[in-house]
């Protein structure tokens, strides 16, 4: 019945992703993961949250933490520490509690050890140079996410942004499908070596623009995704599927290769989840005012996905669009 979890990790996480490990699952022994809201405090004071996805989003949940963070009595290196009680609670624990457990460790073990995950802390520039620009911050790492993935992979897929639907009653999120022939477009300009710094510009400003449009319909529930999802769970067993939904290209179009969302805060140095399908990356990005912190992750299994290749790819793209626009 309690509104949170406090966990107490035995690690001493150093690197961005050792934390980023620590927080997201750590050892698995100090975690209810039904919970829907966890503190997590490691054992060199450096301190996380992680958040069970189905009943919350990431702008409450950033809510929550700030406040946490404002909110808090002690200063930053504070000597003034409360001693708490604690005491131990012992469990009884038959047999079959024992060999339950040891199997969930076992498939705990094999889940977390899959992940790889790489932290990009992208230093070159943050939200207010991109601004001075002339560009939303929001398209334009969708931008440069599109041209990464191009070209590490030779082309598009299927990629996911999460749009915040919280101004109306009970709503949480819409799909942006941040793949536009727009988008498409630029990146194969900024590929092709026929093509010069003006086109690019060119097409680069429509494909911004037209992400930016998506994400605003998307708020305004203009977006699919979520009326097609509504009118699949309307349906009765009994009830043929609508053609559109046994269309193959419907279930491509709707495998995220990238899921993509930003919860942003300059008191964060890591933020992420995992991937939604084994062939696909999941990318989290905190847009901090003088950088980019980026968060990267995928399977290791037989589709050969590679987190540090995607993040370096990235980091090029990112050069080189502020490199595309510098020199208009």
């Amino acid at each position: 019945s309690s509104a949170f979890v406090v966990a107490l990790e035995a690690s001493r996480p150093v690197t961005r992703e050792e934390f980023s490990h620590a927080i997201w699952h750590g050892d698995g022994r100090s975690r209810w993961f039904d919970k829907p809201c966890q503190f997590v405090v490691c054992d060199n004071a450096r301190a996380g949250f992680s958040g069970e996805h189905s009943m919350m989003d990431g702008t409450p949940t950033l809510r929550l933490v700030q406040y946490v963070i404002e909110s808090s009595p002690l200063p930053v290196g504070s000597a003034n520490v409360r001693n708490c009680a604690f005491e131990q609670l012992h469990f009884r624990t038959p047999p079959g509690l024992v060999a339950a457990a040891k199997t969930a460790e076992r498939l705990f073990i094999e889940g977390t050890e899959k992940q790889h995950l790489a932290v990009l802390n992208y230093s070159a520039y943050g939200k207010e140079e991109i601004k001075r620009l002339g560009c939303s911050p929001d398209a334009f790492i969708q931008l440069a996410l599109q041209l990464a993935y191009t070209r590490l992979y030779g082309g598009a897929r299927p990629t996911y942004e999460s749009s915040m639907t919280r101004k109306f009653l009970h709503g949480r999120t819409e799909t942006c499908r941040s793949v536009t022939r727009d988008s498409v477009a630029w990146c194969r300009a900024m590929m092709s070596l026929s093509s010069n710094n003006e086109e690019r510009i060119s097409l680069f400003q429509t494909a911004l623009a037209t992400h930016t449009r998506l994400v605003r319909e998307a708020v305004e529930g203009q977006g699919v995704d979520r009326h097609l999802l509504g009118l699949r769970m309307v349906l009765r067993p009994e009830e043929t599927k609508p053609e559109i939904f046994e269309d193959p290209a419907y279930a491509y179009s709707s495998h995220w290769y990238l899921s993509t969302s930003q919860v942003s805060s300059e008191n964060f140095t890591s933020y992420g989840w995992s991937e939604v399908t084994p062939k696909g990356y999941g990318v989290a990005y905190n847009i901090r005012k003088e950088c980019l912190i980026i968060h990267i992750a995928c399977m290791r299994n037989e589709h050969a996905l590679n987190s540090d290749h995607l993040a370096q790819y990235l980091e090029t793209a990112l050069n080189d669009v502020r490199n595309m626009l510098l020199k208009a």
